[in-house]
């Protein structure tokens, strides 16, 4: 038997396997395995505070193998130690991160000057990513709807040396009663099931069930409608998961589409990053041809998380 037939008996309700068997284009044993692989230990270094350069060269003086993240400007993938227990990290000169969680920021493209939402922000990894590439001009509202949680975000912003950055505490659902067409970018990297990094807690997989994608659905809808009513005309949204249903993921942006005329996919741009296309049928459903556009990620595609993408302009 197999390893990721073994690990399959061990670990997958017996919902789960049920549904990942239907999800289109997904290959049930590399999934396996990539559950058994711990995700790579990816950090993105602190420009705010240093050059690249100098903290590269400190890290590799220590013993760590760097290796460069293609998709995502100042990431790495180091091996050779903890890196948690490292004085850079404690400094705010990394933070860290998983590779694939860089890229919906990549995707988004904050510039200097802008005024950027990250909706569902704690503990704050893609806040101080759009806050590094605003290099100190405009702004990074960071909200969050967990009082516990915002704690740690204001603590990240912190060390990071954030400073153009204001952080909220609200129901993200709710936001675009008091801030709508305010944002040039938004970013919603919604609450989900998670299947996308069942190898940081096999525990996902052995509560899974049916359930939860369709509980999450309807939250990620009002998410995604809010997020997007907040944008000016002319910006741009990411919304993005690290799980795989499509419940989760195409549904819900198809259901922006349903609901608002002047939202508009836009074709992703990250180079180096292994990804398929959007599903457009699933379980007797057709959405919108356009969400092809859209980039469904499995764990096994660059050995790290599994992750969905969607870049959404709003027509002028």
């Amino acid at each position: 038997m197999s390893p990721g037939k073994s690990l399959s008996k061990l670990i997958l309700s017996d919902d789960l396997r049920e549904y990942l068997e239907k999800i289109p284009d997904l290959d049930l044993n590399l999934l396996l395995e990539s559950y058994e692989r711990p995700i790579p230990e990816g950090l993105r270094v602190n420009t705010l505070k240093s050059s690249e350069d100098f903290v590269v060269e400190r890290l590799e003086e220590k013993g760590f193998k760097l290796r460069k993240i293609p998709w995502a400007k100042h990431g790495y993938i180091a091996e050779g130690g903890d890196l948690g227990k490292t004085i850079e990290h404690m400094l705010g000169l990394i933070y860290l991160q998983g590779p694939v969680s860089m890229a919906p920021v990549e995707a988004l493209d904050p510039k200097p000057g802008e005024t950027v939402l990250d909706l569902c922000a704690a503990p704050g990894s893609k806040s101080t990513q759009i806050a590094q590439r605003l290099k100190g001009e405009g702004v990074v509202v960071a909200n969050d709807i967990s009082y516990e949680r915002v704690k740690a975000l204001s603590s990240n912003l912190q060390r990071f040396g954030v400073l153009n950055s204001i952080i909220t505490l609200a129901d993200g659902r709710r936001y675009h009663r008091f801030a709508r067409e305010l944002f040039d970018k938004v970013l919603i990297d919604a609450p989900c099931s998670s299947l996308g990094i069942i190898s940081k807690n096999w525990g996902i997989a052995r509560n899974w069930s049916a359930k939860i994608p369709e509980r999450l659905s309807k939250m990620q809808q009002r998410l995604i409608l809010s997020g997007f009513d907040c944008l000016k005309p002319g910006g741009i949204l990411v919304y993005s998961t690290c799980t795989l249903t499509v419940e989760e993921n195409e549904l819900v942006v198809n259901y922006l589409l349903e609901n608002r005329e002047d939202a508009v996919i836009e074709p992703l741009e990250l180079p180096g990053l292994k990804f398929r296309r959007g599903v457009v049928e699933y379980m007797g459903l057709r959405f919108r041809d356009d969400l092809e556009k859209t980039a469904r990620i499995m764990p096994y595609d660059n050995w790290a998380e599994g992750f969905y993408i969607a870049k959404i302009a709003k027509r002028r």
